[in-house]
């Protein structure tokens, strides 16, 4: 007889070449005009049925009590679907309970043994941070949860407040390349990012999350940032883009109706000190009403979501061979719908809390216990660290010119034009602050005067708070995030303290000593929907840690180098923005997707654009 676990899914134990699809884990995500329609009316229900404790924390008169060492992905889903009351869980990892207590039962599952209370009535005022908790974090990841709150408890326990959310990320060791099953089994370390059709759908699910539940429907003509377009635009735009380059690829008709790809085609980055300069782009309606209707945008959206279904079809069945082109195609559309999930919402938090709606599906943070939490972050063991000389290597090799030639498709990195290819540069020694610039340390700068109010902020009455898609919180609850402004106001801030921002060599070099990742615990792939403390510094984890969930500046102008291969498919992806106003950013969001993690990836904004979810740390020369 099959176990319990295995019933769920073995999936865990396998490889990321051999992982099955994740999702049948959870509620599936789909494709329709409200997004994952299962999970956001289940989850909605349970929200309405909760209830909280004088900190805003969801607290349920069930929970698990299970050994840290035997918590695993599967195990915990099964906990999740058995037990979670309300949409909850709460979970506690190790501390002493006495075996006679009979407010406490006994569960077994596949040989593990765990204890669950059906009275459970912890009452806690404190919220210290659950520590050394990147392993269960992980695992919460693999197993499509997410923690609301973690904390550390009197008993040494560890206690984890999980909830199943509208959307979530696995991580990249769980997410399989595309493999059709017409091409013999590859290689387990295989590199290779090929989205599957699956990956597609989980996209969808947070893209129509975005688009259809959080932009009501007054604000679709409106633009909360008056240097990109209305928020109509961008849920044409990326149908649209995939429309265009499948035909690119593959061949055959646009997409009815075509003259979508006169309007949709390409948004704008006009320049911030002169608007009217703007690369080639997409001639927009002047007047409302010109525009199509959103049902009329969202009926071509499907149609191009099918057209892409059925070329899945055709690949994984033989009946069309997967080539370079097509694999290039296939991760562009994918991550270039990644990147604007997170441009639409650095657009959206200028709205929060006056328009744009929370994302449904999702437990508003308790801000209370949270600010706790932030409170106590340990700081770094030392002030700054001196890091090289050093050699390193940037980019990789992926060539868009190589592609016609190649017949190495499934073992190899795609990614953009600017990314390759590898390069090898000298890095001096330097000294760098291990966390990024605080909200706290940027304010008591921007009190002195000289500099603006960040756009992530907001004065209302004197007070500053900080932008959330929640809506303006207090700085007290936000002062030890990352501060999110312009390269400018930031590189004058490093001179003030004798510093200034790192080159793109030093700021990389930083991220491959120390930087956790996704898998280690970093605060991306909509782990929360708002920054966190940063982390690295401390001894205790030989500096290893993460920035709180942001890009970081580099003081490197975004240009030409040398082997770039301008991209055919998305004509000035990179060539338009060569211009000395551009900065290249590295690092991640907390509304990064995974695959965009890429070690590779070179973001790029303009110096004194100030509406990006990017920060910086201080370097001093030696």
């Amino acid at each position: 007889m099959a176990s319990v676990l295995s019933v769920l899914s073995d999936s865990f134990s396998l490889s990321a070449h051999q992982h099955s699809e994740i999702s049948s884990l959870s509620p599936s995500v789909s494709g329709s005009d409200t997004g994952s329609e299962h999970t956001r009316s289940s989850s909605s229900a349970s929200h309405r049925s909760r209830q909280y404790n004088e900190f805003d924390v969801p607290i349920s008169r069930i929970c698990v009590q299970l050994e840290r060492t035997a918590l695993t992905p599967k195990l915990l889903q099964y906990l999740y679907h058995t037990h979670a009351q309300d949409g909850i869980l709460t979970l506690r990892l190790g501390g002493y309970m006495s075996p006679e207590d009979p407010s406490w039962s006994t569960g077994c599952v596949d040989g593990t043994m765990y204890r669950y209370s059906e009275d459970y009535r912890a009452v806690s005022s404190q919220f210290e941070a659950a520590r050394n908790d990147a392993d269960v974090l992980l695992a919460i990841s693999i197993a499509l949860l997410r923690p609301i709150i973690s904390y550390s408890s009197s008993d040494g326990s560890s206690v984890y407040i999980i909830e199943c959310p509208a959307v979530a990320f696995p991580p990249l060791s769980y997410t399989p390349s595309f493999d059709p099953t017409v091409v013999a089994a590859l290689p387990k370390d295989t590199i290779c990012n090929i989205p599957t059709l699956e990956e597609w759908h989980r996209l969808w699910a947070i893209w129509d999350l975005v688009t259809l539940q959080m932009i009501p429907q007054r604000m679709l003509h409106q633009k909360p940032i008056d240097l990109r377009h209305k928020c109509l635009f961008y849920i044409g735009h990326i149908p649209t883009f995939l429309d265009m380059l499948l035909s690119k690829a593959i061949g055959g008709q646009p997409t009815e109706p075509r003259y979508f790809w006169n309007i949709f085609e390409r948004g704008i980055d006009p320049h911030v000190d002169d608007p009217d300069h703007c690369h080639n782009h997409s001639e927009v309606p002047e007047c409302d009403e010109d525009w199509p209707t959103l049902t009329r945008v969202l009926e071509f959206r499907n149609g191009v979501r099918a057209r892409l279904g059925c070329l899945y079809d055709d690949l994984t069945s033989g009946r069309r061979e997967v080539t370079r082109n097509i694999a290039r195609t296939l991760v562009m559309t994918y991550e270039h719908e990644g990147f604007h999930v997170e441009t639409l919402l650095y657009m959206l938090i200028q709205r929060g809390g006056s328009g744009t709606l929370p994302p449904p599906g999702f437990t508003i943070p308790p801000w209370s216990a949270l600010a706790q939490q932030f409170d106590q972050t340990p700081q770094p063991s030392t002030p700054h660290v001196t890091i090289g000389p050093a050699e390193l290597i940037l980019g990789h090799d992926d060539s868009e010119g190589d592609d016609p030639n190649s017949k190495v498709v499934h073992d190899h990195e795609y990614g953009w034009d600017n990314e390759s290819p590898p390069r090898t540069v000298h890095v001096n020694a330097f000294r760098a602050e291990w966390r990024p610039v605080t909200n706290g340390e940027f304010e008591a700068f921007w009190r002195k005067g000289g500099i603006p109010l960040p756009k992530s902020w907001v004065e209302e009455a004197g007070e500053i708070k900080v932008r959330t898609l929640y809506g303006p919180v207090p700085i007290s609850v936000a002062q030890h995030w990352p501060v999110l402004t312009s390269y400018d106001d930031l590189a004058v801030y490093a001179r003030s303290k004798g510093g200034r921002l790192p080159t793109e060599p030093e700021l990389r070099l930083f991220l491959d000593m120390y930087d956790v990742g996704f898998e280690g615990g970093a605060n991306t792939g909509f782990r929360n929907w708002h920054p966190v403390p940063a982390t690295a510094g401390l001894e205790a984890n030989s500096g290893k840690g993460s920035n709180g969930g942001v890009w970081e500046w580099t003081s490197t102008l975004f240009e030409i180098h040398n082997g770039l291969v301008p991209t055919k498919l998305f004509t000035g992806y990179s060539t338009d923005f060569f211009d000395a106003k551009h900065q290249v950013v590295l690092g991640a969001s907390y509304a990064t997707i995974p695959r965009l993690g890429r070690r590779t990836v070179r973001n790029f904004y303009q110096h004194n654009y100030p509406y990006p979810w990017v920060s910086a740390r201080v370097v001093y020369d030696l």
